[in-house]
């Protein structure tokens, strides 16, 4: 088994044809056949079911996937880690956050790490934190900003931010910012809020059953553009961190203010695989990742309190 073999495979199973895969690798396609034959007479195993409308993967052949883009990747990073430079920083990182990080924390992250490190290739993942997780077991996520979890034996978890809920609102609906409101007061209004599975969803129901506290859920949305599109509209109010309505806020297109009794919050750890030793991009990528957070912080951007041990920027 070489690595021609595998990056052969990898895209015959994306395409789901010879023919296909052929044209995107400019290799005759009776070569790539035969890169494929040589494959499963080593293995034992039929990779592919072939039939009239292309070619789809066995349960070999589905394992195998899982597994060789996870071989290929960690040989690229093992490329630029033994490197005549040392401490190069090339390669590629695979990066997952949950929606409401994403959105607000993606593109700066972004834009201030490949001004540094042009030779690094990125790829964001946004999910929610279980997919997230499942991800990082399965090698295909390197690195995860992921909502406070239990230790966990194959993960490395290192905090990094608690973050302050705020109830959003209209314009002219929240009390002024330096006027924090009563949750029991924020729950008497109509709520727009995220489905069942998410994360907020559930912290905001525990808090609210804790204190005996009754929600009025209007509208259901996943979407953070959504949520957000349906306060402005007036449909109802909603509970999020400040920093993915910060610039709303700020342009006098959304209201917010803090919540107390209780106050409510939610702690954001940094996520890897243990047994894995990380790139050299990787682990600059990390550093980054928490320059930005607590740029995000001191901008009054992110309501929140850093957590671990401070990085210089």
């Amino acid at each position: 088994m070489d690595l021609r073999q595998l990056n052969t495979f990898l895209q015959v199973a994306e395409l789901g044809s010879l023919s296909k895969a052929s044209d995107r690798l400019r290799i005759a396609q009776p070569a790539l056949s035969r890169q494929i034959r040589l494959l499963e007479e080593e293995l034992k195993l039929p990779l592919f079911d072939r039939h009239g409308r292309g070619m789809a993967l066995t349960p070999a052949g589905e394992l195998l996937r899982a597994r060789a883009g996870n071989i290929l990747r960690q040989l690229e990073e093992t490329r630029a880690d033994l490197s005549q430079e040392a401490l190069a920083v090339r390669g590629r990182v695979v990066f997952g956050m949950p929606p409401t990080v994403g959105d607000i924390l993606a593109t700066r992250l972004i834009e201030r790490f490949l001004a540094q490190y042009p030779e690094v290739t990125l790829r964001a993942v946004p999910a929610f934190s279980g997919y997230l997780l499942d991800w990082l077991h399965s090698g295909e996520v390197d690195i995860a900003v992921v909502y406070g979890t239990e230790a966990q034996a194959s993960l490395r978890l290192t905090p990094l931010l608690v973050e302050n809920l705020c109830f959003v609102t209209r314009p002219g609906g929240a009390p002024a910012p330096d006027h924090a409101i009563p949750f029991a007061e924020a729950a008497r209004e109509k709520l727009v809020l995220p489905g069942p599975q998410h994360g907020l969803r559930r912290l905001i129901e525990r808090e609210a059953r804790a204190h005996g506290i009754a929600l009025r859920i209007a509208v259901e949305a996943d979407a953070l553009q959504v949520l957000k599109g349906l306060v402005r509209r007036g449909v109802g109010a909603t509970i999020l961190p400040l920093a993915p309505v910060h610039d709303e806020v700020a342009a006098g297109l959304l209201g917010a203010a803090p919540i107390v009794e209780p106050h409510l919050s939610r702690k954001l750890v940094v996520a890897q695989p243990l047994g894995r030793q990380p790139s050299n991009a990787v682990r600059h990528f990390e550093q980054a990742l928490r320059q930005e957070v607590a740029a995000m912080v001191r901008e009054g951007i992110w309501d929140g309190q850093l957590l671990g041990d401070p990085i210089p920027a």
